[in-house]
């Protein structure tokens, strides 16, 4: 049976924190009055969430399944990869398109050219990703691809003033999301007893698309509240900051992931 109740409470829960993330960057009198109004709907429904998963019988999200580190970790290094996944699309093509001296000045073409390294990356690791599981053991990928993420963002953190370096670390940091993509789904499906796999699969999916969601609304946040005006064009663009704080951000988490996977190898 579909978990219908767990359904509407975790998307209650979901929509009212990013509802939160968005309004926190309006103005004041606005904010003051929709942030701590989605913050209580966060909290409540969140609260209900718990109640209800935990007297359902087939959850949405088993908190017992929850409570073994290997897949809370694991599903977390996996929330981490796809917000870090998903931010850059958000993020690169305003870059290009904004115009010098704050953004490229290109088109949607140069937007493709300089994300394309990126996606070809993500493809040559798709269908070599069993191999790398059956060579190497599990916690690897994940410890590596930490490292690799974390170098390439902050790469990207310190030299993202050219096209070029743009797409170079974009394609080091699809690099590590691969790898921590590989070695993450895999223990969380070894971690899990076999009359469970379906509702750890399924979880795992629901929090990947979590960290889907988040990504670009931090970016749109640092965006959005960073802009500046070019009396030229007659029009406001993000300034240099937002990308240095969305760079950044962006290296402090996948940072986190190096840490959660030290643990992940003790267990």
């Amino acid at each position: 049976m579909v978990d219908f109740k767990g359904a509407i409470t975790f998307s209650l829960t979901i929509t009212s924190f990013l509802l939160v993330i968005s309004y926190s960057q309006l103005s004041d009198n606005t904010r003051s009055i929709y942030v701590p109004l989605f913050l209580v709907l966060a909290t409540v429904s969140l609260a209900s969430l718990m109640f209800v998963e935990q007297k359902s019988d087939n959850p949405l999200i088993s908190l017992k399944l929850m409570t073994d580190k290997r897949i809370l970790f694991s599903n977390i290094i996996l929330v981490v990869s796809f917000l870090a996944l998903f931010t850059p699309f958000q993020t690169i093509p305003v870059l290009v398109r904004s115009p010098l001296p704050i953004g490229f000045g290109g088109n949607a073409i140069t937007s493709a050219d300089i994300q394309l390294p990126f996606m070809m990356v993500f493809l040559l690791f798709a269908p070599s990703s069993g191999f790398i599981v059956s060579k190497i053991c599990s916690i690897k990928p994940i410890v590596i691809g930490s490292v690799v993420s974390t170098f390439g963002f902050i790469s990207l953190f310190v030299f993202h003033s050219t096209e070029f370096l743009v797409a170079i670390n974009l394609a080091i940091v699809a690099a590590g999301i691969s790898l921590m993509r590989v070695g993450g789904y895999e223990i969380a499906l070894k971690s899990t007893p076999k009359q469970y796999s379906g509702i750890s699969l399924g979880m795992t999916f629901l929090f990947n698309l979590i960290g889907a969601s988040i990504g670009p609304a931090i970016a749109g946040i640092f965006m959005q509240g960073n802009q500046i005006i070019i009396k030229s064009i007659m029009g406001s663009f993000p300034s240099e900051i937002s990308y240095t704080l969305i760079f950044l951000t962006l290296a402090l988490t996948s940072f986190a992931t190096i840490i959660l996977s030290v643990f992940l190898s003790r267990k």
